[in-house]
């Protein structure tokens, strides 16, 4: 038996409090073992003179990256437009009495806002 076993040996028969939440051992058990106890490592300013050292990224790739999100979101679009019962919401448009016009011109402008909060907060 390894020393992660022996150390973790406690936990194999864990009891129905203990599921549930309300076991004050099991408790005090994950409160140690979630205890970051490492000392931090400093080095001397190496990752920020790496980073420093990498090269801009170009006009170029942040226009691809931009294209592909715009892409990436067309393509959710074109999924959900695939799954989503066209004829059950005409049927039921139908037998309501709702303007499709009204329901389809919603249903775009929601999408649409969605779609641009989405690629809007994924620039920042």
């Amino acid at each position: 038996m390894d020393s992660f076993d022996q150390k973790h040996s406690k936990i194999d028969g864990m009891t129905d409090s203990a599921l549930l939440g309300n076991d004050p051992e099991f408790d005090a058990w994950l409160s140690r073992e979630l205890k970051f106890d490492e000392p931090y490592l400093d080095d001397n300013g190496f990752c920020e003179q790496v980073m420093a050292r990498l090269p801009a990224p170009s006009r170029r790739s942040e226009k691809r990256a931009s294209r592909m999100q715009y892409a990436a979101v067309v393509a959710a679009s074109a999924i959900v437009a695939w799954q989503f019962p066209f004829d059950a919401v005409v049927t039921e448009a139908v037998r309501q009495s709702i303007s499709l016009y009204s329901l389809v011109g919603l249903g775009l402008l929601a999408s649409l806002a969605t779609m641009t909060g989405g690629i809007l907060a994924a620039r920042r």
